[in-house]
């Protein structure tokens, strides 16, 4: 064992429990052991952390990467992502070109696999039929791809298709309803649902919440909710929203996509709304966890107003609202993503894994603001502070930025910007 060396916090949050006053010991880019105070080798390199949370670095169940955001999300403490609907080479080319800066490790999911027609073009791929969706399936396979997204325009017999194929490769099969209706969607086979996209009860033609959570419950099928989408549209072009300090790590392109965005200045009706359909889906959670559904915490950055991993401590905000307690939250935002998601090798702090993690000032296990509290990030052992992070982000932030997601910035978001 080379240089080992241990990081010391008044808490130790493993993903799973906490306790007070234990090392992580590091070597070589993994966590060698984790070991209580009074046993800390006589001589050892210690750093300590009085006051403060040593966790696993955090773990975004739902993003669109552009290379611009990787700041953001370690700065945030999130060292994990899984990215759903994306153009594989031209991003992957983007982050290559970042060369050796430190970024998240990214699990990728395809461009988004749609019918005939397509939302979000250049992230998603049109399919005609059936035999369309399983070669799109296939040729993720062969990439190493480890999960699909069905998107809103995928017909029944696409979605059943699709899925079929990606569990006969191993792949976990995620949807966003829309053209196809929640109950045709469990149907066909998804494993996992995005943003509780129609499943609300007007959606499902039943009377009231209630009755929607009821068979959200009953349907074997997980949640990433993404709560904090429809909050943030919701508030859009806010004072609030202007003074956040954490815009900063938002590309100034997309800064001002997000400024020209028609949801800036919605009518109020349309901002109701959305905060009517906020408060129905925050409902649906404790039903939904009652039922044993996992509840997959994500965040959808870069969507409007979602800064890349301080929207990550958002959702986390919003979970608790919800009803459950930031125990619960943090153990999902960790080790329970990695564990749905089959990430072995994330959200836990154990003896062989990356040492890949947060130190919060205060304690997020018990109150969950404490998130807003990050003070530095280990990647692969390595320490990150925010400040040499935002010195690394101001120079990818002076060059332009041309990956799919940031064109999609203004392209769909708008008004008068005509779509590629």
């Amino acid at each position: 064992m080379t240089d080992e060396r241990f990081l010391l916090a008044e808490r130790l949050f493993d993903g799973e429990t906490v306790r007070p006053w234990h090392a992580v010991g590091i070597a070589d880019g993994r966590i060698t052991r984790v070991l209580p105070e009074h046993e800390l080798p006589a001589g050892a390199a210690v750093q300590r952390f009085p006051g403060a949370t040593l966790t696993p670095g955090l773990v975004d169940a739902h993003v669109h990467m552009t290379p611009w955001m990787v700041f953001g999300l370690l700065a945030a403490g999130v060292t994990t992502v899984r990215d759903l609907g994306n153009d594989l080479d031209a991003v992957q080319a983007g982050l290559a070109a970042l060369g050796t800066t430190p970024r998240p490790t990214i699990h990728w999911s395809g461009p988004l696999m749609e019918g005939e027609r397509v939302n979000w073009p250049p992230v998603a791929r049109a399919h005609a039929d059936a035999d369309a969706a399983r070669a799109t399936v296939a040729e993720l396979a062969a990439r190493g791809v480890r999960s699909i997204k069905l998107y809103y325009n995928a017909t029944p017999e696409i979605m059943t298709a699709a899925a079929a194929e990606a569990h006969a490769h191993g792949m976990r099969v995620l949807g966003h309803v829309g053209a196809t209706s929640f109950r045709e969607t469990v149907a066909a086979g998804v494993d996992e649902l995005q943003h509780l996209a129609g499943c609300l009860s007007a959606d499902l033609g039943v009377e009231d919440a209630d009755a929607a959570a009821r068979e959200l419950a009953a349907a074997p099928v997980d949640h990433c909710a993404t709560l904090v989408v429809w909050q943030a549209l919701a508030h859009l072009g806010s004072p609030a929203g202007a003074r956040d300090t954490a815009m900063r790590w938002v590309h100034p392109m997309v800064r001002t996509a997000w400024a020209d965005a028609y949801h800036a200045t919605q009518p109020a009706a349309e901002r109701a709304k959305r905060s009517h359909d906020l408060l129905e889906r925050m409902t649906l959670v404790p039903p939904l966890l009652a039922a044993g559904r996992a509840v997959l915490v994500g965040s959808d950055s870069p969507f409007p107003g979602l800064i890349p991993g301080f929207a990550l401590h958002d959702e986390a905000g919003l979970l608790v609202e919800s009803g459950m307690s930031p125990l619960e939250v943090m153990h999902a935002v960790t080790a329970g993503n990695a564990r749905v998601m089959g990430f072995a090798d994330a959200g836990t702090i154990a003896a062989g894994t990356p040492a890949d993690l947060a130190l919060f000032a205060g304690d997020p296990t018990t109150a969950i603001a404490d998130l807003g509290g990050i003070r530095a990030t280990w990647l692969a052992g390595a320490e990150l502070t925010p400040a040499a992070l935002e010195a690394d982000a101001a120079s990818v932030f002076a060059r332009s930025t041309a990956s799919p997601v940031d064109q999609l910035a203004r392209q769909r978001y708008v008004p008068g910007v005509a779509n590629a």
